[in-house]
């Protein structure tokens, strides 16, 4: 790969098509910005991603601004982001402190609008305070998706298990999801679908943690990252459309699969690690407390609530019984610089 100030990072798990579409709507903002390049990782797809992601990109002619890294296993979404910065560094030849200026997380089942990638630049140039911008995202209707978030706490957990209208609109300011218009504004914790770093926040708090195989990785670095001084911003003028858990099942037009475990893994990593073993107890007992009246309050007020099924049984199972993700070590270690 060729380095440059601005890198844009695809993660593929087995959706080349659409990982395809995503590089064909960025790349010609960045062939004609001259100052970025993309690098797509394919996760140990193991299903021919790798040949189709390397005939898109030669006939695309895009070999100058795009190169494609091969890994034999998937180990997850932080691996894979942390294996494509690794490889940048390995191709400046610059030691440790060879970080992009600016590294753009764009999942492979996005398009980008023109001028998304411009946007969070110009907004991290002018604000040197912050250290994380990420933008709107759309579904394919046109709706806005949730991608500006508070830090998870047991408080918000039980809001967001009673699902009541007046209760979360009373405690609004304790959500989990932060209502954005159509101003840049701060926030705790931003999507990684669609998420710029600045290069000194690799400095300064290392790499993604490889202990999280998927979701909450981004939550977990946007934690580390504030407590090293750094802000995180959700800037609406950068725009995506994000159709969302393509390569996973969980998506909010179709939320028909069962969550997975490592969903419930990756949850208490970040809550043991923010919040304690003793708050992260508390925090499960009033879901699994709240959850079924929520439940049975919206049946009935015969308001749906699209959840994956079995959620309840499976939150209990999967923290609580044989091998339960609580019953880990105590003590979960921040992440190496080298992760």
């Amino acid at each position: 790969m060729i380095p440059a100030p601005i890198l844009v990072l695809i993660v593929n798990y087995r959706t080349a098509a659409l990982t395809v579409q995503a590089i064909e709507s960025v790349l010609p903002e960045v062939r004609s910005r001259s100052d970025a390049h993309i690098l797509v990782i394919d996760n140990g797809s193991a299903d021919g991603s790798a040949t189709v992601l390397a005939e898109a990109i030669a006939r695309l002619d895009a070999g100058d601004c795009c190169s494609l890294l091969v890994l034999a296993d998937n180990h997850g979404f932080s691996a894979g982001n942390n294996a494509g910065l690794n490889h940048y560094r390995q191709a400046a030849a610059q030691g440790d402190a060879a970080w992009p200026d600016y590294v753009w997380l764009l999942n492979p089942d996005t398009i980008a609008e023109p001028k998304a990638l411009g946007a969070l630049v110009d907004f991290l140039i002018e604000h040197p305070q912050a250290g994380l911008a990420g933008g709107r995202c759309l579904r394919p209707d046109g709706s806005v998706r949730d991608s500006a978030f508070r830090f998870h706490t047991p408080w918000n957990d039980l809001i967001i298990a009673l699902d009541i209208g007046p209760l979360r609109k009373l405690l609004s300011r304790h959500d989990v999801v932060m209502p954005v218009g159509d101003h840049p504004c701060r926030s705790e914790w931003l999507s990684g679908s669609h998420l710029m770093i600045r290069g000194t926040v690799f400095d300064r708090i290392g790499l993604f943690d490889p202990g999280y195989f998927l979701y909450f990785e981004e939550t977990d670095f946007c934690a580390r990252a504030a407590d090293a001084g750094f802000e995180a911003w959700h800037v609406p003028a950068s725009r995506i459309m994000h159709l969302g858990g393509r390569s996973t099942g969980l998506t909010d037009q179709r939320p028909l699969e069962r969550r997975p475990r490592y969903w419930f893994a990756s949850r208490a990593r970040f809550m043991i690690r923010r919040h304690g073993r003793t708050m992260t107890h508390l925090a499960n007992l009033l879901w699994i407390c709240s959850w079924p009246v929520g439940t049975f309050l919206a049946q009935l007020r015969r308001r749906p609530r699209p959840n994956p099924p079995r959620l309840w049984l499976d939150f209990i199972c999967h923290n609580y019984g044989v091998g339960g993700v609580m019953y880990r070590a105590a003590s979960i270690p921040p992440p190496s610089a080298e992760s």
